[in-house]
């Protein structure tokens, strides 16, 4: 989970010496070896040169996940298209499809691969999202497969827009926040609701609402979405107040709308109320500010949501964002 994530974007190879910077930094900030940190660099370097010589609106994201010691920096290379057409050959080192060039769509995939910690790819004719991690993160002991991730407004460094999960004995809870604002007094108000959110631990979703609510009281609030997954198939639990949008995925294609009542977060003393919604086996839960667009004309590869939830959450970003606001998506799914 990644919260938040740089995001440089990648024309041409001048940008890929400023991904490598902020990497490199990023990598030092989490206290990564100098062995990592070189690692890390190569793979902003193969990833930044595939986007600038072959993809379709190449970016980059860099962030840091994890705490202590256990920290790794998560790369993303997300682009537009054209996509890959055969991965599996792709990853194999001297793949091109230029004869112009030395180096084709997929090249330097198989080096990145061997030279992260965790890598996952996937491909679509709509473009390609490849995840590298470098470091060491110590698993999180999950039920569900749940994914978070936060890109500032272009711009800034830092917005109101976070996430959180609190796993209990027989649910997991888990939140999108939206402050209202942005830069560094959204964010500060966005770290009060998130700890909130986890000292509630193991409490009802009524009383980890209230709770975040409460920390906002005297901000200027916050749209947010809490929902109560259980851990085996039957229904969720769900209450929201603001424009956080929220889809329950079912395996046969079907989509089921969250509901969300008008307010603030923390502005008032209204209270959300609690809705019920089907869980079946197979779901995907799809929760976005609206630093994402929702229009149904914009359509992901129904393959996408049989992947994780890493690279769901990356590829929504990258089809759906604004680029005019924080963007921040949860995704929550059964482990494969």
């Amino acid at each position: 989970m990644w919260c938040p994530m740089i995001s440089i974007q990648i024309e041409d190879e001048s940008q890929i010496g400023t991904a490598r910077r902020a990497a490199t930094q990023e990598a030092k900030n989490a206290g990564l070896s100098a062995e990592e940190v070189d690692r890390l660099a190569i793979i902003v370097t193969e990833a930044g040169t595939n986007l600038a010589r072959h993809a379709h609106n190449g970016e980059l994201l860099i962030g840091i996940e994890g705490s202590g010691d256990t920290r790794q920096v998560t790369l993303a290379a997300l682009d537009g298209g054209p996509g890959i057409s055969n991965v599996e050959a792709a990853m194999v080192d001297g793949f091109t499809t230029s004869k112009e060039k030395p180096h084709g769509i997929g090249g330097g995939l198989g080096s990145m691969e061997r030279l992260a910690d965790d890598f996952e790819i996937y491909s679509s004719p709509s473009g390609t999202v490849v995840i590298a991690k470098v470091g060491k993160q110590r698993p999180a002991r999950r039920v569900y497969d749940i994914a978070g991730l936060i890109v500032p407004k272009p711009g800034f460094e830092e917005g109101g827009d976070t996430f959180g999960v609190n796993v209990g004995k027989h649910s997991t809870i888990v939140m999108l926040m939206d402050v209202l604002g942005h830069g560094p007094k959204a964010a500060r108000d966005a770290a009060t609701g998130a700890d909130a959110f986890r000292r509630a631990g193991n409490a009802s979703l009524e009383e980890t609402e209230a709770m975040v609510a409460d920390a906002l009281a005297g901000s200027r609030g916050a749209a947010a979405l809490l929902v109560e997954i259980p851990h085996e198939a039957g229904m969720v639990r769900c209450m929201g107040i603001g424009n956080i949008k929220g889809d329950i995925l079912h395996r046969d294609g079907r989509r089921h709308g969250i509901p969300s009542q008008p307010g603030i977060v923390g502005a008032s003393s209204r209270r959300a109320r609690v809705t019920e919604h089907d869980w079946p086996e197979g779901a995907v839960l799809i929760l976005a500010t609206d630093g994402l667009k929702t229009s149904p004309a914009i359509a992901e590869p129904p393959s996408l949501f049989f992947r994780g939830a890493e690279i769901i959450a990356a590829a929504l970003y990258k089809i759906r964002r604004r680029g005019t606001d924080d963007c921040g998506v949860l995704i929550a799914r059964a482990r494969p």
